[in-house]
């Protein structure tokens, strides 16, 4: 495993930009401390995540994270990969509108 992708919302995604801290949002309406780890989804699972729980937004963005670039672990459960951990922003390689 190499990259998995993240659906995050924009101003989120952008706050931690700005105080060049960590993500540490899980999914829409969660946070790390909350759920215990990141929702995750890997290439053919983004557009059916995305349609399932973000559907309707215009305001959600794609984060590529590069795995090797984490100190969290990453685990694969129910078929999803969960980062379980704060995400760095160096792990994230790319970033586009979904």
């Amino acid at each position: 495993m190499t990259h998995v992708f993240h659906l995050a919302v924009r101003d989120e995604w952008e706050a931690c930009v700005e105080a060049d801290e960590p993500y540490r949002r899980s999914t829409i309406g969660r946070s790390l401390d909350e759920e215990g780890f990141i929702h995750c989804s890997f290439a053919a699972q983004v557009e059916q995540t995305a349609a399932t729980y973000y559907a309707g937004r215009d305001d959600v963005l794609v984060l590529t994270i590069d795995t090797e670039r984490l100190d969290a672990d990453v685990r694969v459960e129910g078929g999803f990969p969960h980062i379980y951990g704060a995400l760095p922003l160096a792990a994230v390689m790319d970033v586009r509108p979904r």
